[in-house]
């Protein structure tokens, strides 16, 4: 079994022995020495009024690694910490004495990546000891301590949460101006480029009036974005970024503020998009935990053409899907793991194996056009994103543009779908569906129907998954739709 679950099923074992420390208990003092070599003392801290923050996580620990990638507590150090208003301090703790700085540093055998690289809040290894004293019984962790010693679990929260847990609640004030930024720009480059962009939000309890960013593309500097206004305590503004055509790793930080040296970035990958074509096959095999895997294909405004959630498949068992986007454009295929091991599976042992993916589109002969993404089950990832430029949408049936008016609803169909059309005048009408190499695969002979709205039930229950055309044929006219049968 994955680590996770293996710790967690041995601590439960005797639960009186490793109950966590309950919300307003007294922290325990604790003197340590980070990765960089610097020595912190909590009860130092607490007394120089600061918030302190501390993840007790493991490297081997899929939950904690995702965790760890929303960035949250590394924008509350960033924003709050020595380098921003200097009212909080964050802290990762590594409190699996067994495991390694080579799985620190992503590079061992028991690690869900590089936890180092990025990590802008002190990083202590070996801490299992201090683990005990808060009585950790799982990972990760999350414990927020008041100036008053006073702690609380705060755990995965947001960002906001951990905001109003480490001031309202430890009744601890921000000084001065607090801004955060907060990507909002393209992850995919087309054809035409891509623009970069960012919300910045000030948390702070004074106005931001100057900003500057850095923007790095590829590994090249970029000519500085200039900010000016008023951006008042608790007010969002957009910043704009600027128009690219390279790709590559993207940097945007935030790093002077009224004239101060400020740090708050953001990190990104924008990728290059594959041509190909508006038929999409995703054929995914799982690995054994197929529950933990999650997609979804959707274009540069967020729009969502298909999707599966967390909770849908089954284990070590292959899924072909087939997704239709309706036009010409960028779009996005997105893969999530909920556990943050994508669909590597081996690393666990046990007989577990890996799992697979592909992202591929096909033309009207279902010939195969273009492949844009291809996963083979051998390292981790929470989330995976692949671009993709519909540059062709494919037709099977002709579709024609009518003086009839047609809707099909739900779609997507999961078993019965309603037809809904308007007859110009009375006439013969009938309801057939065609696969995408143009299959005649159900007729439904309405006979004579009278003008106006017309509603008809259709059982598509018997039909495998996929992308279907929908003809109504009234009065001698034909309208098409494209439906998906998930």
């Amino acid at each position: 079994m994955k680590h996770f679950y293996a710790l967690l099923a041995a601590l439960l074992v005797g639960t009186s022995a490793f109950a966590q420390l309950p919300d307003g208990s007294v922290a325990p003092d604790w003197t340590v020495t980070d990765l960089d070599g610097t020595e912190w003392n909590l009860q130092s801290l607490l007394d120089d009024g600061k918030t302190v923050i501390i993840d007790f996580s493991a490297t081997w620990c899929g939950p904690c690694w995702n965790y760890h990638n929303t960035h949250i507590l590394r924008d509350l150090h960033d924003t709050f910490g020595p380098n921003g208003t200097d009212d909080l301090v964050v802290f990762f703790f590594e409190g699996d004495d067994a495991t390694t700085n080579a799985d620190l540093n992503g590079t061992g055998p028991s690690t869900a990546g590089d936890w180092v690289t990025g990590t802008t809040y002190p990083i202590v290894d070996n801490t299992g000891g201090i683990f005990d004293d808060y009585q950790g019984a799982y990972f990760p962790t999350i414990y927020t301590i008041c100036p008053d010693g006073i702690l609380v679990e705060s755990g995965q929260a947001s960002f906001d949460d951990h905001v109003a847990i480490a001031f309202a609640d430890c009744e601890n004030d921000i000084t001065g101006a607090a801004p955060l930024v907060d990507y909002t720009g393209d992850f995919v480059a087309c054809s035409n480029g891509w623009n970069a962009s960012v919300d910045m939000t000030n948390f702070g309890s004074a106005d931001v009036t100057a900003a500057t960013f850095s923007v790095t593309v590829g590994g090249v500097a970029q000519p500085d974005v200039e900010w000016t206004g008023t951006l008042a305590a608790g007010a969002t503004t957009s910043v704009d970024c600027g128009a690219y055509t390279a790709t590559g790793d993207v940097s945007i930080e935030l790093y002077s503020v009224n004239g101060n040296a400020w740090s708050s970035a953001a990190d990104l990958s924008v990728a290059a998009a594959t041509e190909g074509t508006s038929l999409i096959k995703i054929t995914i095999l799982t690995d054994n935990w197929g529950e933990e895997t999650a997609w979804e294909v959707i274009d540069d405004m967020g729009n969502v053409y298909g999707s599966v959630n967390f909770n849908t498949y089954g284990d070590v068992t292959e899924y072909v899907e087939w997704v239709s986007v309706p036009s010409t454009g960028c779009y996005s295929f997105k893969m999530y793991d909920q556990y943050g091991d994508g669909l590597f599976g081996s690393q666990w042992g046990g007989g577990a194996v890996n799992g697979s993916a592909t992202v591929e589109t096909y033309d009207d002969n279902l010939e195969l056009a273009s492949t844009i993404w291809s996963y083979n089950g051998s390292y981790n990832f929470g989330e995976a994103a692949a671009g993709m430029e519909i540059t062709s949408v494919n037709v099977s049936v002709e579709e024609t543009a009518v003086a009839t008016t047609m809707d099909v609803f739900p779609n997507p169909v999961i078993n019965n779908a309603t037809i809904a059309f308007n007859m110009p005048e009375a006439g013969d009408a009938s309801i057939t569906v065609y696969n995408l190499v143009g299959a005649q695969v159900m007729n439904l002979g309405l006979g004579t129907v009278p003008a106006g709205e017309q509603r008809h039930v259709l059982d598509m229950s018997n039909l495998e998954a996929g992308v279907y055309l929908v003809a109504v044929e009234a009065a001698g006219e034909i309208n098409t739709l494209r439906v998906t049968k998930k």
